[in-house]
């Protein structure tokens, strides 16, 4: 072997070890930088496994519970299965305290894609996006038994078992009725995404329009038509009519959600389901419509031998942008504090069921990612900002006393 020869394999070979070296730079794993941001996503990854939704959110509940009782606190859980916890300060003030509240539930669980998955960078799983709230709550509570002292008043976690904008319970009524809950200022928590802010929110009402046809009355009456496609003709024409109604007022948006009759082809159907939504910011033109198309609607079966049913299935008031303006303010300056870019969104948030009574809320979002119909991607390096976003609005809201 010439020395020449031997020179260009030293060579090589000294090429191919940087090339190395730079390719597991580029690749190196993108992991949270605290022990906490990891034992968040580990949370995360275990609470999206649980099944939901269930009646109250049991088994999510129960973990919940384990993991609150393993830390030293004492929770509670009211008649509808939600559980609170209040951590105390250090320092003993008579002031109200702050508010963190997330949902426990997910309408995207399955039983195959909810086994998350991890890669160097991102974590994937369905419905993994909507437990990052209970799971960042823990965080919080894994922080304050770790000894470090970041809240300068009481906390209050709550973590919903039934859904905040379900009319037939209240989901803050432990918090909102007890005056000793009363907090100064609430922070709700979600997955998606890390500086998106919901203050100014809008009021929504979800009606769900069933019709079903009368099989007794149909026998009876001899002006039946044999066939008639009554059912979907009902479905038609009370849509065309809450178009109607809804187009006449500006300041109120309605959406057909989802339409729906019969078994299949070649089956006169005997039911039909119409829902639909209703979307403002004007609380008291928002309730007027509601009344109008609820009205229209238990009119449309009449004469038509069918049974109509109206339901009211989600509410969410209209927020009050004037009671948040110094929160948004204060989180705004903190966001810009840690190089978050801020994009203040307006829809519907169950925080304005809060400032609807006078506490200043809003809801933040966790995480960067992507959203979807079969499973959420979430960038494992963004959860530590996250997280430190919370701990820093734990020290430093609200500033001053209310």
């Amino acid at each position: 072997m010439t020395i020449l020869t031997r020179t260009q394999k030293k060579i090589g070979r000294g090429i191919n070890a940087l090339l190395g070296k730079i390719t597991r730079w580029f690749h190196r794993p993108k992991k949270p930088v605290s022990p906490l941001a990891d034992r968040l996503l580990a949370d995360a990854l275990r609470l999206a496994e649980i099944p939901s939704p269930t009646r109250q959110e049991e088994q999510r509940v129960a973990f919940v519970l384990e993991r609150l009782n393993s830390l030293g606190f004492v929770p509670r859980i009211d008649e509808n299965g939600n559980v609170l916890v209040r951590i105390h300060s250090a320092e003993l003030v008579d002031e109200p305290p702050l508010l963190l509240f997330t949902d426990l539930g997910s309408s995207r669980w399955h039983p195959l894609e909810s086994l998350s998955r991890l890669d160097a960078a991102h974590a994937a799983g369905a419905g993994l996006g909507d437990v990052l709230g209970a799971a960042a709550l823990l965080s919080v509570a894994e922080t304050i038994a770790g000894g470090r002292n970041i809240c300068c008043r009481d906390l209050l976690l709550l973590f919903a078992a039934r859904s905040f904008d379900d009319p037939k319970t209240d989901v803050f009524y432990s918090v909102t009725e007890i005056p000793l809950n009363r907090p100064c200022a609430a922070i709700g928590i979600r997955g998606f995404t890390l500086g998106s802010i919901r203050a100014h929110t809008q009021g929504t009402y979800r009606i769900t329009i069933s019709f079903s046809l009368d099989t007794k009355k149909e026998r009876e009456s001899p002006e039946s038509p044999d066939g008639a496609n009554i059912v979907v003709e009902a479905l038609l024409s009370i849509v065309q009519k809450l178009s109607r109604i809804t187009a006449d007022h500006s300041a109120v948006h309605f959406y057909t959600r989802r339409l729906e009759a019969g078994t299949g082809f070649g089956r006169t159907p005997s039911e039909g389901l119409l829902e639909i939504e209703l979307e403002s910011s004007d609380a008291s033109r928002l309730d007027e419509i509601r009344n109008q198309v609820t009205a229209a609607a238990e009119s449309a079966g009449e004469g038509k031998l069918l049974k109509t049913t109206v339901t009211v299935t989600s509410f969410i008031p209209v927020g009050d942008p004037a009671i948040n303006a110094d929160l948004l303010r204060e989180v705004r300056e903190i966001m810009k504090e840690l190089r978050i870019k801020i994009n203040e969104e307006n829809g519907s948030d169950p925080s304005a069921f809060l400032s609807h009574q006078g506490i200043p809320a809003l809801s933040l979002g966790m995480v960067n990612g992507q959203e979807g119909l079969l499973k959420d991607n979430i960038e494992i390096g963004s959860i530590e900002k996250g997280r430190l976003l919370l701990e820093r609005i734990i020290t430093q809201v609200p500033k001053e006393k209310t």
